[in-house]
């Protein structure tokens, strides 16, 4: 069986995908890690029984409709599913609603959830048939149980991590104005809504920019990094946060890492403070920051932090985190609002998700199509769309990434590296006492051309 999987932000999702791929070439899968953006010319050249895409949305319905029309069994694990808004477009109930009406429950063979919370609004919605609702959990939240922690950087600095949330109002990758704007419509929001979030968001960001340059003007003995959400630019908080010289703004790793080095995270309305409770870290959350429409856009984040009502406070809880952190009840904020979105902090959301996907293989014919492939896989493809999907089958997709990349530098972050997937690989094989020679990582080829593409391919090697 050849198992495809969509790969949205490497820095967020590649680890996560590389212990799935993991999992299912112990199965006996072959897996190929997919870029999002070349997915539709690297797809059709890859042979593939299986794909597990990054979401169901309106921008990529056409393009999961021609996917399924070839005879590829589609599946979802959500990059984004376990923070979800209590009211909105990406709450349960309107997300079960939108797989039932947008016409993707028709061509999915099957939906993996974080959490019990959103299995439970598709079966309420009979949004698809309950034997295709599998409660998995995340495959990169894997890392954080004890099962698989030691794979991350295990050398506590102490320092204070703060990780911010802002890609909506400071966004690295949409550079047409108001296009987080149109996205957040498009899937669902009211626009009178998204016209009073994003402005007092804005709002918001500048305060909290402010202050983190107060808390670094307050504690000059406290290194703190700052970590700006993977979607965002950090020039904004280099320009604001420069003359701190114990501030650092690094983005680059994995968050993971970054929260299991740290004495706490400070955040406002970050969904790493879900990683932060399953890594034993305490995490602060501005609340005194909020206005009622941030505060109530999604409210996990807050649920499972300690929630400082003042600058004051924060100081206090900085100056006594050692004390604060034994008196924070993670195991009950786990149980009472992390496993109904999250589910279980067992390591082995990876193992539930190959079982599945193992499971259903049948007869299919594998996908191969080199016209999709010129076509980007449309049925009625723009002037662009052909002529990325030409270049590509005339030279492979490996080529055309790079040569993009050079024109577009945001695009960098988006490629798939064949040697830190075979690094991890063989990390996470030599943790679970197995050969790291038993399983490889390459660069994936067209099956009938021989082409190199962006696509990275995981398998396991039989013993001769």
């Amino acid at each position: 069986m050849r198992i495809g999987l969509v790969v949205d932000h490497p820095k967020r999702d590649l680890p996560g995908a590389v212990m799935l791929g993991y999992q299912l070439a112990r199965r006996g899968a072959s897996v190929v890690l997919v870029p999002m953006y070349e997915q539709a010319v690297d797809v059709p050249r890859l042979g593939l029984d299986a794909l597990v895409v990054n979401y169901a949305r309106p921008a990529t319905l056409d393009l999961m409709r021609s996917f399924a029309k070839a005879g590829l069994a589609l599946y979802v694990l959500d990059t984004e599913g376990g923070v979800l808004a209590e009211k909105g477009g990406n709450s349960p109930p309107a997300m079960a609603m939108h797989i039932k009406d947008s016409g993707y429950a028709d061509i999915l063979a099957g939906y993996f959830f974080w959490g019990s919370r959103l299995r439970d609004a598709f079966l309420a919605a009979g949004t698809m048939l309950p034997e295709q609702l599998h409660l998995t959990g995340c495959p990169r939240f894997d890392f954080a149980a004890s099962r698989w922690r030691a794979l991350l950087d295990g050398e506590p600095r102490g320092y204070l991590l703060v990780n911010a949330n802002f890609p909506l109002v400071n966004s690295r990758f949409t550079g047409k104005p108001g296009g987080e704007r149109e996205a957040m419509v498009r899937a669902g929001w009211d626009g009178a809504y998204v016209d009073r979030f994003i402005a007092d968001l804005k709002q918001v960001f500048t305060n909290y920019l402010a202050e983190i340059g107060r808390l670094a003007a307050a504690r000059p003995d406290r290194k703190i990094l700052v970590r700006p959400h993977p979607f965002e630019s950090e020039e904004v908080y280099r320009n604001a946060l420069s003359r701190h010289a114990t501030v650092v703004i690094d983005g680059t790793g994995s968050v993971l890492d970054r929260i299991r080095n740290a004495a706490a995270i400070i955040h406002l309305n970050c969904g790493t403070a879900v990683e932060s409770v399953l890594l034993g870290k305490l995490p602060l959350q501005l609340q005194y920051l909020n206005t009622p429409t941030t505060a109530g856009h999604a409210g996990l984040p807050a649920r499972v932090s300690r929630q400082v009502a003042s600058f004051d406070e924060l100081l206090g809880a900085i100056d006594h985190v050692e004390r604060e952190t034994g008196t924070f009840d993670f195991a009950g904020v786990h149980a009472a609002d992390i496993e109904p979105f999250f589910h279980l902090n067992d390591g082995q959301a990876a193992d539930r998700v190959a079982d599945v996907l193992i499971g259903a293989q049948g007869s299919r014919r594998p996908y191969v199509s080199l016209l999709a492939t010129v076509k980007g896989t449309r049925a009625r493809p723009s002037l662009g769309q052909i002529v990325k999907g030409a270049a590509s089958a005339a030279l492979g997709s490996a080529v055309t990434e790079r040569l993009r990349s050079r024109f577009n530098p945001a695009r960098r972050d988006k490629r798939i590296e064949p040697v830190f997937v075979k690094t991890l690989l063989q990390r996470i094989a030599t943790h679970d006492r197995a050969s790291p020679l038993q399983f490889r990582a390459r660069r994936a080829h067209c099956v009938t051309t021989g082409l190199p593409l962006a696509s990275v391919a995981i398998d396991q090697v039989l013993e001769q």
